[in-house]
């Protein structure tokens, strides 16, 4: 059951089950730009093949499954070197071995592997995570995928890929569906107008934002979720089980390092 009032709210906090933390390693990052901190998490090994990540993959903030009932994120505090806004999400499928330098439709490890959790696909994203250094040759990508509806052989809109800002590790490219989509539950394949020049390693990333925080204080104490004030988007989330919870932030830029703390409450 969704937390619908302030007294639950209340009620949750006092009823804390769960208070999970993770550390996220050093990463150079441009302002106003996306990154994928999965990739700078404790052990994260970059995909081959198609898989759904779990709680349990290395990379994701780790929790436990409620007996019965459901999760929500009542509360969470951030220590970072760098203010913005970070999209929490659920990461849940992704892939890798995709190049920089093939024009036209790649398919290596492609289609994405079937939704487990949001299986409908409605308010899945699409996104382009770079795990190698791509080229600074600048071209734009595309990706073909099947919609919420299960219409296949959709294209997203065209993003730029390769250069500056859009080729370094952890970068996240975050493509538009068609218009009139509303999600997508698959991927089939990704198409680049022009060879960046460096093959580097790229793949497909399927995620369900769960919220947004806008962080304007490096200062962990003073950092918690805005219900009430505003400084949150999204609600009060609930958890799945087995959701891969990861971060993707757009900050000022600079060297950024960071930690979460998560509280959660079963209800």
């Amino acid at each position: 059951m969704a937390i619908a009032t302030l007294a639950s709210f209340k009620n949750s906090l006092i009823r804390q089950r769960e208070f999970v933390a993770q550390t996220y390693g050093s990463q150079t990052s441009a302002a106003a730009r996306f990154y994928d901190l999965f990739l700078v998490a404790p052990n994260f090994v970059s995909p081959s093949t198609a898989i759904n990540p779990t709680s349990a993959t290395d990379g994701a903030i780790k929790f436990t499954n409620p007996s019965s009932g459901q999760l929500s994120l009542v509360g969470l505090r951030a220590s970072t070197t760098a203010c913005g806004v970070y999209i929490f999400a659920d990461r849940l499928s992704h892939q890798g071995g995709l190049s920089g330098l093939v024009t036209g439709a790649q398919t290596t490890n492609l289609p994405t592997a079937s939704l487990t959790r949001f299986t409908s696909g409605e308010g899945v994203m699409i996104g382009l995570t770079i795990y190698a250094i791509v080229g600074s040759v600048a071209t734009t990508i595309t990706v073909s995928y099947t919609n919420s509806a299960g219409v296949a052989g959709r294209t997203t809109q065209s993003v730029a890929f390769g250069a500056t800002g859009n080729r370094e590790a952890s970068r996240i490219l975050i493509l538009p569906l068609q218009d009139g989509d509303t999600g997508a539950r698959s991927v089939e394949s990704v198409s680049i107008v022009a060879s960046t020049g460096t093959a580097g390693n790229f793949g497909v990333i399927l995620f369900k934002p769960l919220i947004a925080v806008a962080i304007d204080s490096t200062d962990s104490e003073n950092n918690a979720i805005g219900f009430l004030n505003g400084a949150s988007a999204g609600g009060i989330p609930t958890i799945p089980n087995d959701a891969c919870i990861f971060p993707i932030s757009m900050n000022l830029g600079g060297s950024l390092q960071s930690a979460f703390s998560f509280q959660l409450t079963e209800n």
